[in-house]
């Protein structure tokens, strides 16, 4: 099995990223549009039209299963009762496409709504060391589930972790799109694209540390997320070449994290100038040789 186009490469060596080293975020965004014709096809059967839902399936496998890889596990008992949707660990949310909607519910006893998912999320995994939700479509929540969801992703359950299915990250709240570390697994990016990513050798630690201390925490917040886009850009380039250098891809994908965690730090109102040099000086240590980092 394997992924032939490089926004899907580069959505599967995130992933794997995080599970290696340990960082795997409380909730993610996998957006793009799910049947686009430009998709490359996994390379066996797929279960479902949709490639978010097959990287939210092998994504949840891994995480639950203690792999290291997304594609490629040698152990198929768990992908098969997750698609056969009997894992106990695992909770589908919004499969019904005919209702428009994902609503908050009556209670925690109210089947397929988002206070039922808050509920389980915050009871122990029954058979692995994580659990995982998987809400399709997220874009149908409503006003009032989204705002229920909000908090929980506020102080999120330590062993659970959520995963948020969407054509385009807009669609969902600004305040859920900030707790989420998103992957694109298809279609054009939200913002625009970096200029000139292919000379580019380094994040821009110098500007970092002498300018993003004083800035007002919406145009630090804007300033974070390009330089995420920055990374991902740099990631592409790199393992879309004809020859993919494997230790700058994993430098690169380090700087996303660290960027990532910073921005996650600010929504929750850490010390701006403290964690902004805190970024710097680790930045830094990930590009020690390049100009950038002077």
């Amino acid at each position: 099995m394997y992924l032939a186009n490089k926004t899907q490469k580069l959505a599967a060596r995130i992933l794997e990223s995080h599970i290696v080293h340990g960082r795997v975020s409380h909730a993610y965004i996998l957006s793009g549009s799910g049947d686009s014709p430009d998709l490359a096809e996994l390379a066996s059967e797929r279960v479902s039209s949709d490639i978010k839902e097959e990287f939210a399936m092998v994504f949840t496998a891994a995480l639950l299963g203690g792999g290291k890889k997304v594609f490629g596990s040698e152990n198929t008992s768990i992908p098969e009762r997750i698609r056969r949707r009997n894992h106990p660990d695992v909770r589908w949310i919004g499969e019904d496409r005919e209702e428009q909607s994902i609503k908050i519910g009556k209670d925690s006893n109210d089947p397929g709504t988002i206070r039922e998912i808050i509920h389980w999320a915050g009871l122990k995994p029954y058979e692995s060391s994580r659990k995982v939700c998987i809400v399709l479509d997220a874009e149908r929540l409503t006003e009032e589930a989204a705002n229920a969801f909000l908090k929980t992703l506020e102080e999120p359950p330590q062993h659970t972790v959520f995963l948020l299915l969407v054509e385009n990250r807009t669609h969902l709240l600004e305040t859920i799109q900030s707790r989420c570390f998103e992957v694109r697994i298809g279609g054009a990016a939200v913002l625009p694209a970096h200029r000139g990513v292919a000379s580019i050798d380094a994040m821009p630690v110098k500007e970092i540390f002498d300018s993003y201390p004083a800035m007002q925490k919406e145009q630090l917040k804007r300033k974070l997320e390009n330089l995420m886009l920055l990374a991902r850009e740099k990631i592409e380039q790199i393992i879309s070449s004809e020859t993919p250098d494997d230790s700058k891809a994993r430098i690169w994908l380090e700087a996303l994290d660290l960027v990532y965690d910073s921005k996650m730090a600010l929504e929750a109102n850490s010390n701006q100038k403290l964690m902004v040099t805190r970024l710097a000086m680790r930045l830094s240590k990930l590009f020690p040789l390049t100009k950038a980092a002077i």
